[in-house]
């Protein structure tokens, strides 16, 4: 069970009391557990007693009561952050806390309200500032219902909302609008008028006031425009007849004292009549308006981890969903094996392979979409599609290749694609079409030859044309195609891996061999870009 305490302060310092024991007793006699000396507190004031897990307090008929946030109370439940003020309204007051203090810094019932209770209270020591018993209980309880409905809103809007309604009704103010500060602007959140209808967004607000609170970093409050040199002539409050503002930035507390980035904004104003406001309303409204601070920078850092939450969600779905379709299973054929692998250098890439098998041959296709990430994935998943099913179709080479150029030029997607599609019949003949792409390699041994017929890359260029070539493999030879993400991996030095490409390709037996090379060139560093091989192995027509 968490440690429950009651803490307080006297001319002797700071107090905290660990509630250890079942019940503890209150009051000036010096038998009492906590013992206050104060004429004021009764002998015997008040209990604080256990009850299962929850504590209670319970009034002695003490002379002067026993007061539960600003409330009278003979008996009641304590809960986290409450403060009990025993005897009249400048008696003691005791903070109950379960857990550390730290374990309060959520709550509006803290510091900042209990200083601005303590203020109130003080402004009765002064002649020309002097608050009414009557009037500080009940600025106290508004504070008490204020901090409550406050810490019930939890989402933005809720938030915002409620710092509306409970400015309105401090200040006397016509009418309020709050904004959120995003992408360097603000951007309106919602209105409200004093009678709780909501309003649009209104342009005969003080633009001027708004942009001096910004600057100033402080609140910009003008208790009658008649007569206050630095509204004289502001052209927007003549024309709309704004008799009073009231403009608060809301700010990130980052320290004591130190306003941090700007959050939002609270705007208030009146426009039938002039309105003054007392000191301690000042400080309630900056009090309320920098706690409201407090919890949207919390719901907004809430917002933003369920909006990064959600995206890497989606994205590991969109992961699933792309290597799903990109993970096809290789053909076994008696003339030719088939390996591939990609890496993407993020979650899902733009390259793609794929293999199809005809009646009389077997289509191999490797695509590398320009860009990474989602954009080129949805791009590569869509040619994917376009490609695989033109080949079953037994579309002519140089047909599949204008057919997916003319798709990215005319959808104008922002994209563009090197590819080469190879054909291998059972006899070792190849036919070919490279768009744009490295040049595949044929590997007999130590030997390397490249198959050298190229084309424009498709998604360039509505106009272009392509045609195809031919080629053959002997038995045991192998054609390795490749993306550039493998050539133009980068070391520390940033040397490129196309000087070591050759050389790698002849001595590593398998592409998985190559792809362990290329990750050791460019190590420490992340990849930059996919990469993807493809080896087809040419066994004979036997």
């Amino acid at each position: 069970m968490p440690v429950s305490t009651l803490s307080y302060s006297d001319a002797d310092g700071q107090h905290k009391f660990v509630l250890d024991q079942p019940s503890v007793s209150i009051g000036r006699s010096p038998d009492r557990d906590i013992v206050l000396h104060d004429n004021l507190v009764s002998r015997h004031h008040a209990v604080v007693t256990r009850e299962g897990d929850a504590w209670t307090v319970s009034d002695e008929n003490s002379t002067h009561g026993t007061f539960l946030n600003g409330l009278r109370v003979k008996l009641a439940t304590l809960k986290s952050g409450d403060v009990l003020q025993i005897g009249s309204a400048k008696g003691k007051k005791l903070r109950f806390v379960v857990g550390t203090d730290e374990q309060q810094t959520g709550s509006l019932q803290q510091d900042s309200f209990h200083d601005l209770i303590s203020s109130i209270e003080g402004m009765r020591d002064i002649p020309d500032g002097s608050v009414p018993a009557a009037r500080e209980i009940e600025l106290l309880n508004w504070l008490i219902r204020a901090a409550r409905q406050l810490n019930e809103s939890v989402v933005i809007d809720e938030i915002l909302g409620a710092l509306l309604h409970l400015t309105l009704q401090l200040t006397g103010a016509e009418r309020g609008f709050v904004f959120l500060w995003t992408n360097r602007k603000l951007h309106f959140v919602r209105g409200l008028d004093s009678s709780g209808e909501l309003l649009v967004q209104d342009q005969t607000i003080s633009q001027k006031a708004i942009q001096n609170a910004i600057d100033s970093r402080q609140k910009f409050s003008v208790s009658d425009t008649s007569s206050d040199e630095r509204v004289l002539g502001w052209s927007s409050v003549m024309m709309n007849d704004i008799r009073r503002i009231h403009c608060v930035p809301l700010r990130e507390r980052v320290a004591p004292k130190e306003p941090g980035k700007l959050l939002g904004l609270l705007y208030l104003d009146s426009r039938i009549a002039p309105g003054e406001l007392s000191e301690i309303d000042h400080m309630i409204l900056d009090t309320i308006s920098t706690e409201a601070a407090a919890l949207l920078q919390n719901a907004l850092l809430a917002e933003a981890e369920q909006k990064a939450r959600q995206a890497r969600e989606e994205l590991a779905m969109a992961a699933r969903i792309h290597s799903g379709l990109m993970s096809i299973a290789l053909p076994v054929l008696p003339y030719a094996s088939l390996q591939a692998k990609a890496v993407p250098c993020l979650a899902i890439g733009g390259d793609f392979y794929d293999a199809v098998v005809l009646q009389d041959c077997v289509c191999v296709t490797l695509v590398d979409v320009s860009g990474k990430g989602i954009s080129a994935a949805i791009v590569a998943a869509t040619l994917q599609g376009i490609i695989h099913a033109q080949l079953e179709a037994r579309q002519a080479l140089r047909d599949i290749a204008a057919a997916v150029n003319h798709f990215l030029c005319e959808r104008n997607v922002g994209k563009y694609a090197t590819m080469v599609i190879v054909k291998l019949f059972p006899d070792g003949e190849l036919e070919y079409i490279n768009c744009g792409h490295l040049l595949p390699l044929a590997i007999w041994g130590k030997q390397i030859r490249r198959l050298e017929a190229s084309n424009l890359m498709v998604g360039l260029l509505a106009e272009a044309s392509y045609i195809s070539a031919k080629g053959s493999l002997r038995p045991g030879e192998r054609l390795l195609l490749a993306t550039d993400g493998i050539t133009e991996a980068e070391n520390a030095e940033g040397r490129q891996f196309e000087e070591s490409w050759l050389g790698v390709v002849t001595h590593c037996r398998n592409i998985g061999e190559i792809l362990d090379q290329v990750a050791k060139f460019h190590a420490p560093n992340p990849a930059q870009d996919d990469c993807t091989l493809v080896e087809i192995r040419y066994n004979g027509n036997e």
